[in-house]
């Protein structure tokens, strides 16, 4: 919570001017009501903001490029999406749940599959050359040997966010060909696929419904996006591509006067 509110307050600070409104939007929500409370007590005291807005990333992220009904996937280090449906009356959140839960498809999911494979090779469990490369490639990454590599991976500082580096090679190892990480891109772009259709479905979209993919996994080069977009082309779907981002939906949601669809996944303070 005083992370969160740190980051809102230099930010203030820096201006040193009467703030309207401000809009945290982040991966990770408070668990609870009293924390995002005291969040936007911490801000008030040390700021001269008068109204806070905190809300996912998934909704800047939303606001920032759907423009009718739709749907936004971002998948970063995790993934998650929001969908808005029946003429922009209608908000379905979808995925999100962390990586100790699912997040499959996010980066952090590729890379512990790749780690996963590599390890397998390790004791013999897979003896195939493609699982072989990402075995050599891991240890290369996190500088040991195979039988040092779960440990110094569990050992990491930021475990999460190493592994999801890891996704990068896999990525790699994919443009060359190798089988078993196109394997996990495969299961990666059908995971996007099926977010992309279940979002259509509760939201009952039309053919306009839009789709669009955000966030580092999803960047236009990578493997995942165009092996995701063949398959979300493949159910009829077409996907939008935009150069907005989650920050630029905080923009969208700052110049509101009411949350609109958005209202319940928005929780709004004001000082005093």
């Amino acid at each position: 919570m005083s992370y969160l509110a740190e980051i809102v307050i230099t930010f203030a600070k820096q201006l040193n001017l009467e703030v309207r409104k401000a809009v945290l939007a982040v991966a990770t929500l408070p668990k609870d009501k009293q924390s995002y409370k005291s969040i936007a007590d911490l801000i008030f005291v040390n700021t001269q903001i008068k109204e806070i807005w905190i809300c996912s990333d998934s909704v800047s992220s939303c606001a920032a490029v759907i423009e009718k009904d739709g749907v936004v996937i971002t998948a970063g280090t995790g993934i998650t999406a929001l969908a808005i449906g029946k003429s922009g009356k209608y908000i379905h959140t979808l995925s999100g749940d962390g990586y100790l839960i699912a997040d499959k498809a996010s980066a952090y999911w590729i890379g512990r599959m790749g780690l996963s494979y590599a390890t397998r090779s390790s004791d013999g469990r897979d003896q195939s050359t493609g699982a072989a490369k990402l075995l050599e490639l891991a240890c290369k990454e996190f500088k040991t040997d195979p039988y040092h590599l779960p440990h110094v991976v569990h050992q990491s500082d930021r475990a999460v966010n190493a592994i999801a580096q890891f996704a990068r090679q896999v990525n790699d190892l994919a443009v060359e060909g190798n089988e078993i990480a196109l394997k996990i891109i495969d299961m990666a772009g059908d995971e996007i696929a099926d977010i992309a259709l279940t979002a259509k479905r509760v939201c009952g979209g039309d053919n306009d419904f839009q789709v669009t993919l955000l966030g580092g996994v999803l960047s236009d080069h990578t493997m995942t996006y165009k092996n995701s977009v063949k398959k979300i082309e493949k159910l009829g779907m077409v996907v939008h591509k935009s150069n907005k981002t989650p920050l630029d939906g905080a923009h969208v949601l700052a110049n509101q006067q009411i949350p609109g669809v958005y209202a319940p996944l928005i929780q709004i303070f004001r000082a005093g």
